[in-house]
């Protein structure tokens, strides 16, 4: 199993920081607790949801990216753009449970390992809004869990931190990993989306639809089948 500082490197369109310790401290206490009351190891939550309305939303984190209209300034110093986080933010965290949790999942804040709590500026597919028909997955046995484990565990801020959640993936809410094998199987067999809603939801280009199916079923090999690699998304 590859460690993590052997992947290849990853970006998104967006980089992205919080603002403060506080902001930081209340996105991961409400990721923490959707993540407990939901049933679901990678939550996804909009701003305001956590923030408040609008301007409450302002000061929280920042979106940071190279300007695209104009990369380099006139020094040829590269050219960053900011951007403060409003309606359209959106907040990512990452879990997976503590060594010893028992059968029936995380009970309480301790049975939760934090793997990353990040910010993100939402896109054309929004996680925790897109309706599940548009993505072929109104299927039984799967629900708005499984667009967050393709958002936020295989996007690209957390995608490599897959490998983490391996040794303690077995002690999930077995309803969890049921909508998650569910989903897998759905995608594997009838590959309702495209590389273009694939980049889309998770930011991480696949080349054509037969790389992005491999892909997928090296993760549920190694989440359901003890397949020992770490899959490798693109970089």
């Amino acid at each position: 199993m590859p460690l993590r500082d052997e992947l290849p490197p990853r970006t998104g369109p967006w980089a992205s920081r919080f603002d403060s310790e506080e902001s930081l401290v209340q996105a991961e206490d409400a990721l923490r607790a959707a993540a407990l009351s939901t049933h679901d190891l990678s939550p996804v939550l909009p701003f305001e949801a956590v923030y408040g309305p609008f301007l409450n939303c302002a000061g929280k984190a920042t979106a940071i990216a190279i300007d695209p209209r104009e990369p380099y300034g006139p020094d040829g110093q590269v050219n960053y753009v900011y951007a403060d986080f409003l309606t359209l933010g959106l907040l990512y965290g990452v879990y997976r449970p503590a060594q010893g949790t028992g059968p029936e999942g995380p009970a309480v804040e301790d049975d939760l390992w934090n793997t990353t709590v990040y910010p993100y500026p939402g896109g054309v597919l929004d996680p925790t809004a897109v309706p599940l028909a548009e993505l072929g997955l109104e299927v039984p046995g799967v629900d708005r869990r499984f667009v967050h484990f393709c958002a936020a565990m295989l996007g690209v801020e957390a995608v490599d931190d897959l490998g983490e959640l391996r040794d303690t993936f077995d002690a999930a809410w077995p309803d969890y990993r049921e909508v998650i094998r569910a989903g897998l199987l759905h995608l594997l067999k009838n590959r309702p989306l495209s590389v273009d809603q694939w980049y889309q939801l998770t930011y991480v280009r696949f080349p054509d639809q037969q790389e992005l199916t491999a892909y997928l079923a090296q993760v549920y090999a190694f989440l359901f089948d003890g397949f020992d690699a770490v899959p490798l998304a693109p970089q």
